[in-house]
């Protein structure tokens, strides 16, 4: 009997839909705001700036939900020899790369994801396909810690390599 290989590693992203907003969409809807503001100053198109306000927080809620799915089916499983990762909504959407194909490892943190104790591990590896260079795991809780158990998994000496 063929004994499946344990994952040394598992990385389950966290979705922060705070975070998400505001890193991704409040400077769009201020200016959507501050339109809608000028436009009922002026009693001009009043119904159009409502429209768009409601069409971009229908809008907002859809993203939401999407990227919750996406972030509940992501994983990235780290075994003696391979990464096994699914970063997409699709479950059954699995990817392998082999850490020999693996070029390089960073973590990077903006202001942002400091304060929400968020980071965003990049892994850089030698695959021909452009969408498949970087892999990008975002959303990882304590990212300097975990950036480090990965280089302790994968064989390589733990540096500080922000």
């Amino acid at each position: 009997m063929d004994k499946k290989e344990e994952a040394k590693l598992i990385i389950k992203p966290k979705y922060n839909v705070l975070f998400n907003f505001l890193y991704n969409h409040v400077t769009t809807l201020l200016i959507i705001i501050l339109i809608l503001v000028v436009l009922v100053s002026e009693n001009q198109l009043v119904e159009y700036g409502v429209a768009i306000l409601v069409v971009y927080i229908a809008y907002l809620i859809i993203n939401s939900v999407y990227n919750k799915v996406k972030y509940r089916n992501s994983f990235y499983k780290f075994y003696s020899d391979k990464l096994v990762y699914n970063n997409k909504v699709k479950d059954d959407n699995e990817k392998e790369i082999k850490y020999v194909d693996m070029t390089q490892i960073k973590y990077g943190q903006t202001f942002l994801q400091t304060i929400f104790k968020l980071g965003t591990i990049m892994i850089y590896t030698n695959n021909k396909k452009i969408t498949q260079k970087i892999i990008f795991i975002n959303g990882v809780k304590d990212v300097k810690l975990v950036y480090e158990k990965i280089l302790k998994v994968i064989g390589e000496k733990t540096t500080d390599n922000k």
